[in-house]
């Protein structure tokens, strides 16, 4: 996560946060998270980060989560990438 600017009490918190990659049981989640001041009317970005998820079924073991549906050329850049980011963790870790 890469902590831009801070968010000061009155500001509204806005998350928004997108799939980008899917494996077989696990997930890449980009979020977002912008400040933005109600009385001069700015928002600005706060926060934003790469997390990653796995799916458990009921017994808390990991299931396959269901292919991610890629509908525009930016969303493919960033599960190329993340991808990518994937397979680097996972050599760096054997």
């Amino acid at each position: 996560m890469v902590l831009k600017e801070p968010i000061f009490i009155g500001d509204v918190v806005i998350c928004k946060a997108e799939v980008v990659y899917v494996g077989k049981t696990s997930m890449e989640i980009f979020v977002t998270v912008e400040a933005e001041n109600l009385a001069r009317g700015e928002t600005k970005l706060v926060l934003e980060g790469d997390f990653t998820f796995v799916a458990l079924d009921r017994n808390g073991r990991p299931t396959s989560v269901p292919p991610l549906l890629i509908e525009t050329e930016e969303q493919k850049q960033r599960f190329d990438a993340a991808r990518s980011r994937v397979a680097l963790k996972k050599a760096a870790s054997q």
